[in-house]
């Protein structure tokens, strides 16, 4: 997962300390909730888009974007973020922190690293070179980012380099059994029925290396379960030999349809989600389309068997 869109707040105070306030912009998994501090805020809850565009982030010395740079990801404050950068006497700084391959967001410092395994590696390597001590919560959360984004050290984005990282926070306190067992065995009886149904969609392509599954609605419904459910459902048709490449189409509320596209190896679906707007990496990507799910399925399964012919 990796936690997306952060912004910290710092404001110095008479006594130089520093104040922080994680914003998050969308709903997270209750397997990541363990993480976050109880004063999290949450777009729409604590602070509404209507608030931001308004000014509420005015006084805010620093805001720090940390795994994204594509403004397409920052609803809620993309606005506010361009109308920030326009503004020539504005003495709030921009840093970004990411690791992806596409993003249009610049700022007044910039740690990208399209060759970390994950947006922690970074985050890590910046406390490293600060100097800055890394308690036993820190490790935790570093451990988590570059843990999942690496499908628990799996995926071919793991190197050497992250082992050595991974080693550096269980000595700092990080206990990756437990950070397992909350982030990938903590599931509600719901996500399990949705896999059930999900699984029940499965259609093969292009001799069977590509797997295609679905979520609507109305399978959401029915089973109870949530949008923060979905997450690595999209990973599970990979255990079929054959297939190289997955879509995951998930209808949205809206209409519209959040496509999530992984590969084992052949195919870079971030090129693909590209070509529609989104984007990621060679190996995850994603990308939301304006169409239903039967126009959108054809749009994405022509383009990865194009890919795979």
């Amino acid at each position: 997962m990796a936690l997306k869109n952060v912004i910290e707040k710092q404001s110095h105070q008479k006594e130089r300390d520093c104040q922080v306030q994680l914003l998050l912009l969308s709903s997270v998994s209750n397997s990541y909730q363990f993480l976050l501090p109880d004063d999290t805020w949450f777009l729409g809850c604590q602070i509404t888009r209507e608030q931001i565009d308004a000014g509420a982030l005015d006084d805010f010395d620093l805001i720090m974007v940390v795994d994204t740079s594509a403004m397409r990801q920052l609803e809620g404050i993309a606005k506010y973020l361009l109308r920030q950068s326009q503004t020539a006497d504005s003495s709030q700084k921009l840093i970004i922190i990411d690791h992806h391959l596409s993003g249009d967001l610049t700022g007044d410092c910039s740690l990208t690293n399209t060759s970390a395994c994950a947006a922690g590696e970074i985050v890590y390597n910046l406390f490293q070179q600060a100097g800055w001590p890394l308690d036993e919560n820190s490790a935790a959360a570093l451990f988590v980012a570059v843990g999942t984004d690496t499908g628990w050290f799996r995926f071919e984005n793991t190197s050497s380099r992250t082992f050595q990282i991974a080693g550096e926070l269980i000595r700092c306190g990080a206990q990756p059994d437990q950070l397992y067992q909350q982030v990938y065995q903590n599931d509600p009886p719901e996500k399990l029925k949705l896999l059930a149904l999900t699984l029940q969609t499965l259609q093969l392509y292009a001799r069977d290396r590509l797997a295609v599954i679905e979520i609507t609605k109305d399978m959401l419904s029915n089973c109870g379960a949530k949008h923060t459910h979905i997450e690595n459902i999209v990973n599970e048709p990979h255990q079929i030999g054959s297939v190289i490449a997955v879509l995951l189409f998930v209808e949205q509320e809206d209409g519209t349809t959040r496509v999530s596209l992984r590969s084992k190896s052949l195919v870079d679906v971030n090129e693909i989600a590209r070509q529609f707007g989104g984007g990621g990496h060679a190996r995850a990507a994603g990308v939301t389309l304006s169409d239903p799910i039967p126009q959108a399925r054809e749009k994405l399964i022509n383009a990865v068997t194009t890919t795979l012919d």
